[in-house]
């Protein structure tokens, strides 16, 4: 229907992912969108330094949309900002990102390394700040997150995604700000597109430390708000429970009533996979506690002090049961049992 944005749901298999992309994309009109001498910004999930189903956008997905979008689109960049602990560029080379991409005809912009360019922001958070020079020169920005729940805001999304945009390492000090500062990045940055990665997602205590859950979808959306609602209702949310999406309702950034979008494709109700939300321990109660501390999150989280936290957060949680139990249900779901994902944990869990 006119006025409505699009969101398409379909099925998403790895022997077949090219093809679905393309279903998906077709659904919502995306040649309608993208230009032929349209430069084309696509901001994936790169939250872990190694691939990790669930934690990361797939990379062939990526890769998949990257040369889909480069067969119409004068120029397609893929962009990430700095981690936590780690470049972008690291994570661009270590999780399998620059072979597919460089192979699909697209090139990498790390945001921390790129130019910085003044500009006026919507002004929930900012007037005006500093914004990567890729991104403001851009003719289109798409969106490809990750099915997951987070730990300190419910759910990570589409709209959660461009928290990688901004490009400061310790973007933590944002953290007690984060639903005004995400709603002046995706205002100003208009996503086209958000296109998920909805093969494998994360429930629990996502977005790093949660359990990986098989989905098997693909969600394409023309407004990121719509997007972020239909996949909400897919994992078995009220978008509104996630203070993130429902910020940037209120401010007039898109529509969470299913009504009002014009849906496409499969129904919900046929892809639909209950999520677990996220814990409500005491650790994670102080997580939240500290985040609401901007100088205080970028000590426990930025300095010397965070492997003292995080060993003392894992003792915790080993004296009632929860350790044990996380370790259990992730080796029973057998989705990472090609990785050393206990190492890989224990190396690297931000808040992201």
């Amino acid at each position: 229907m006119a006025g409505r944005p699009a969101v398409y749901i379909g099925r998403l298999e790895k022997e077949s992912s090219n093809e679905a992309f393309m279903k998906a994309l077709d659904a919502i009109g995306w040649r309608n969108i993208i230009k032929s001498d349209d430069t084309v910004a696509v901001k994936y999930n790169g939250c872990h330094y190694v691939y990790l189903p669930g934690l990361n956008t797939t990379p062939e997905f990526l890769g998949d949309v990257v040369s889909i979008l480069k067969d119409r689109a004068a120029d397609v960049v893929v962009v990430e900002a700095d981690l936590q602990r780690f470049s972008a560029d690291y994570v661009y080379e270590k999780a399998g990102y620059r072979k597919v991409i460089e192979g699909a005809g697209g090139r990498f912009v790390n945001l921390t390394k790129d130019r910085m360019v003044e500009v006026e922001m919507p002004g929930a958070h900012w007037k005006r700040r500093k914004m990567p020079k890729t991104l403001v020169e851009a003719d289109r920005f798409i969106s490809m997150p990750v099915l997951k729940t987070h730990k300190l805001w419910n759910l990570s999304l589409g709209i959660k995604n461009q928290f990688g945009c901004v490009p400061e390492a310790d973007r933590v000090k944002y953290q007690k700000y984060l639903p005004q500062v995400l709603y002046d990045f995706n205002a100003f940055l208009k996503p086209a597109i958000t296109i998920f990665d909805g093969y494998i997602g994360l429930e629990g205590d996502g977005p790093i430390a949660g359990i990986p859950k098989k989905v098997g979808v693909v969600i394409a959306g023309t407004n990121i708000i719509a997007a972020d609602s239909v996949a909400a209702a897919v994992m078995g949310f009220d978008p509104l429970s996630s203070e993130l999406i429902k910020y940037s309702h209120e401010r007039g950034l898109g529509p969470v009533k299913l009504e009002e979008i014009d849906l496409k494709g499969l129904k919900i109700e046929v892809v639909a996979k209950r999520f677990r939300g996220p814990s409500t321990d005491f650790v994670s109660n102080m997580e939240r506690w500290v985040r609401k501390h901007p100088r205080l999150a970028n000590f426990v989280y930025r300095s010397w002090f965070f492997k003292v936290a995080k060993s003392v957060a894992w003792g915790i949680r080993g004296l009632y049961g929860y350790k044990s139990q996380y370790h259990r249900e992730v080796e029973e779901t057998g989705l990472w049992a090609d990785y050393d994902w206990e190492h890989i944990l224990k190396v690297y869990t931000p808040i992201a």
